[in-house]
């Protein structure tokens, strides 16, 4: 009874190519520590590169302290103080106005960081010849560029303005002889031209250059920002935040390839907030000085009003000093009317930064209320004096108080101009920004450490990408579980297969290089390889080196395929494979000297009639082959050609015919193949790539099983997916798979028991035959 084991497309759950397990991932990572080592050099290089390349930076800052805030500017303490607003920003609004255009604004006009200049140079390459260029002095073009600069040149640009139009625009500066230059547009117009030192406009734009060292041709980019744009590139270079936490100490830094120009820049940026700040209190103090200003001559008026009218009373009266009563009716009624005059003032200060109905000014109002109704119960309590003495008492209190607002608003306004003079803005540099000595970046320990770490990161990350992504399946288990197909043997990548190769390509049919025969030195003939010594000018590995481990591999599978062939419908063998240099050749040739080493009749076919290489392996040509026979230009018997290998014929596949699946559609292919069956004990044949041409699916059918061959990292699961589907399609029968190429890692120990039981086995061998 024929078996047929089916192979199902369907994958297990969760077996497709599944996460790595921290145990697999230290596998994968152990087995590829070269490439890992290799690519962290790599970035280790291009950080130590970095370091000696890049441009240092220099960092400058100022201490700021902010000052407490005043008390209110007239003096005039309210009788519910915290009802009055915050006269003074706190140490975080401060740091916000540090930051404003305001103070920014003449900090870039003084050092003109509303325009760039950038050299033309070559990445990376100019930035090396810039590290040899003296300041000043510009150093000889390399390579014969002279357009480009190659450091030591110096441009500074005093002034440019330009259109709108141009705004933001790539400007090109192109030195000239004898301090002259030329300025370009952005499509190459010539826009002015100049000197160093003079004053030049043309097309609307106005420039001064103060100062260009540069060869003549050397080319610049200008740049005129925006404001809005320069402030905030500005911004960018420049931190502002606190020096301790809620301290009131802040700190203004800036960074600069300079270190002089960076304690410049940081020096003024303080200065330039201390002016900003002094101006605004200086604001505020003329401000209330002006109002004070204003009601001075509306107070002396009533002054005047009041002692006049005091004057004429006591003129009329004959009354010069109050009675006992009148005298306490006059101190009582005094402090009232003082208050009640000063939150007056008040409101009227306040109106003018605050509408009535603000929160403000309606406390002064139910404040002055109060006093009005407290006056009014005072007054009271003595309406029993006589009327000409209390008319006195009141003239007298109108005109004390008129004088005491008048003299307190005198010695105010005097105050405030003494303070506006040396008011110093609410703060004051505790730390001038000093000229740094070592740059801040680039960091040595930081760009080496963080370098180490990124090539490590990287190494990993490329090896996982190779091993998920990039490369094809690496994992024999994952054809079981994904495709259902056993897997026969696991081939590792054979270097002396390699050496064999290279050997015939460069001395064609010469022995091995000496090196390669002291590293392997021949056998006596024995029982066991005398069958092998006349086919020893061949190209195979198992007829070579018998002992190879990739060949103790191979036999693995000869006998899992003989144990197959025997439930199969016939003793024909098909070797596929999905892609070009999967193996198949390889493993085709190595199967059928192994089952020839065990005394059977194999005959080995050459069916890759397009590009058949197998011949060559026997150092025998294509011609006269399967091609041949299946157009009957020449009978089976004259195309079977011995090998020198006891057991062993093979068909090449002929001369290239114009239509090799048309030839092999041909009903001569299934008689040929059916007398070779009963000629040999097994018939092997080695087809064509599977996906690039038919010519495997139409052999498929004739074959009782067929051994699929895939190359370690060569193809892609929907590569092997397609294989078996079109397999199952053509009616073949895949009995189980080869892995081949696979390469010697850290964690395949099992190849390293096999390798070192093979070398035991033959060192022993070669003692046994010394000793005959």
């Amino acid at each position: 009874m024929d078996y047929y084991p089916q192979n199902s497309l369907y994958p297990a759950v969760d077996s497709e190519r599944r996460q790595l397990s921290a145990r697999g991932m230290l596998t994968l990572m152990r087995d590829h520590v070269w490439e890992i080592v290799v690519t962290t050099v790599v970035v280790l290089t291009l950080a130590v590169a970095y370091l000696l390349i890049a441009s240092p930076i220099y960092s400058a800052d100022v201490i700021v302290r902010v000052d407490p805030p005043e008390p209110n500017a007239l003096g005039l303490a309210l009788q519910n103080q915290e009802m009055l607003p915050a006269p003074a920003p706190s140490p975080v609004t401060e740091a916000a106005v540090m930051e404003s255009r305001s103070v920014l604004q003449p900090v870039i006009d003084q050092f003109h960081f509303d325009v760039s200049v950038t050299p033309h140079k070559i990445p990376i390459l100019g930035d090396i010849a810039e590290k040899f260029a003296t300041p000043g002095e510009p150093a000889r073009p390399w390579l014969g560029l002279t357009s480009f600069a190659w450091g030591g040149e110096r441009v500074q640009i005093d002034s440019l303005d330009v259109p709108r139009a141009l705004e933001e625009e790539k400007l090109t500066l192109v030195a000239l002889e004898n301090g002259a230059y030329e300025l370009q547009g952005p499509s190459g117009e010539v826009l002015l031209r100049g000197t160093v030192g003079v004053a030049a406009k043309g097309d609307g734009v106005s420039m001064l250059v103060k100062e260009l060292a540069a060869r003549p041709g050397t080319k610049f980019e200008v740049i005129r920002w925006n404001d809005l744009d320069a402030t905030r590139r500005f911004l960018n270079l420049i931190k502002v935040g606190d020096k301790v936490k809620d301290s009131g100490l802040l700190q203004i830094q800036y960074r600069d390839k300079s270190p002089d120009k960076a304690a410049a820049v940081a020096n003024a940026l303080g200065q330039q907030y201390l002016a900003s700040a002094i101006a605004s209190r200086q604001l505020n103090d003329t401000k209330t000085l002006a109002f004070i200003n204003g009601e001075l001559p509306r107070l002396l008026a009533d002054l005047r009003k009041t002692e006049e009218s005091l004057k004429n009373f006591r003129a009329s009266s004959q009354s010069m000093e109050p009675t006992n009563e009148a005298q306490a009716y006059l101190q009582g009624g005094l402090d009232l009317d003082k208050q009640i005059a000063t939150l007056q003032l008040q409101r009227t200060q306040l109106l003018e930064r605050y509408t009535e109905g603000s929160r403000w000014v309606q406390n002064v109002d139910e404040q002055i209320t109060q006093l009005k109704e407290a006056k009014a119960k005072f007054d009271n309590h003595f309406n029993g004096m006589p009327a000409s003495e209390r008319e006195s008492v009141d003239l007298i209190r109108a005109q004390k108080v008129a004088e005491t607002i008048y003299l307190g608003m005198v010695q105010k306004a005097e105050q405030l101009q003494v303070r506006r003079a040396s008011t110093t803005g609410g703060a004051h540099i505790l730390d001038q920004a000093i000229r740094p000595h070592r740059p801040v970046m680039p960091q040595p320990v930081l760009v080496l450490g963080g370098g180490l770490v990124l090539g490590i990161v990287s190494g990993v990350v490329l090896v996982f990408m190779r091993r998920h992504v990039m490369i094809g399946v690496t994992d024999p288990r994952y054809v079981e579980r994904r495709m259902s197909v056993p897997v026969f043997g696991e081939i590792l990548f054979s270097q002396q297969q390699l050496l064999i190769d290279r050997n015939a390509t460069s001395t064609g049919r010469k022995s091995l290089p000496a090196a390669t025969a002291r590293a392997n030195p021949p056998l006596q003939p024995s029982m066991l390889d005398m069958q092998f010594n006349a086919g020893m000018d061949n190209r195979i590995l198992a007829a070579r080196f018998p002992h190879d481990t990739s060949v103790e591999a191979l036999r693995g599978v000869r006998t899992a395929l003989a144990r197959d062939l025997a439930h199969a419908r016939n003793n024909i063998a098909m070797i596929i494979g999905p892609t070009p240099s999967a193996g198949k050749s390889f493993v085709a040739a190595n199967l059928a000297i192994l089952h020839a080493e065990v005394g059977a009749r194999v005959v080995l076919i050459d069916a890759d009639m397009r590009r058949g290489h197998l011949a060559s392996l026997f150092n025998e040509s294509n011609r006269g082959g399967l091609s041949e026979v299946l157009s009957e230009r020449m009978p089976l018997r004259s195309a079977l050609r011995p090998t020198g290998i006891d057991g062993l014929t093979f068909l090449s596949c002929g001369a290239r015919p114009e239509n090799p699946a048309a030839l092999l559609m041909k009903p001569r292919l299934k008689e040929v193949l059916e007398r070779l069956s009963g000629q040999f004990d097994l018939v092997i044949i080695d087809t064509p790539p599977f996906l690039a041409v038919t010519d495997a699916s139409i052999v498929a059918n004739e074959a009782g099983i067929s051994l699929l061959v895939l190359r370690s990292g060569m193809q892609s699961e929907e590569e092997i997916e397609d294989t078996i589907r079109k397999m199952e399609r053509a009616e073949g029968r895949i009995s189980g798979a080869v892995f081949n190429g696979i390469p010697l890692r850290r964690s395949t120990k099992k190849y390293d028991y096999e390798t070192n039981y093979a070398s035991d086995f033959g060192e022993a061998e070669m003692g046994h035959r010394a000793a005959h």
